[in-house]
């Protein structure tokens, strides 16, 4: 197991600290945890998306994506 420093903003801080004490664990503890789970949703993510994806198939879709379907009004970047 490795340590570094972490660079997160006091306010951050403050709240992983104080939802470690409800939860009854060290800030070490509880920053671990929650970087597992949100590691373990991305990998999750990513494997569910390769099994299911069709090589060159998503820039098709995307190139016609906009046909006979212009953005709405409140959708416009100007």
């Amino acid at each position: 197991m490795r340590s570094f420093p972490l660079r997160i903003p006091d306010d951050l801080k403050a709240e992983a600290t104080r939802l470690a004490d409800r939860a009854g664990v060290s800030l070490n503890q509880y920053v671990a945890t929650a970087l597992a789970s949100r590691v373990g949703e991305q990998v999750e993510a990513e494997c569910y998306l390769t099994a299911r994806a069709v090589p060159g198939r998503a820039k098709e879709i995307l190139a016609r994506s906009g046909i006979g379907n212009p953005p709405r009004d409140d959708d416009r970047v100007e």
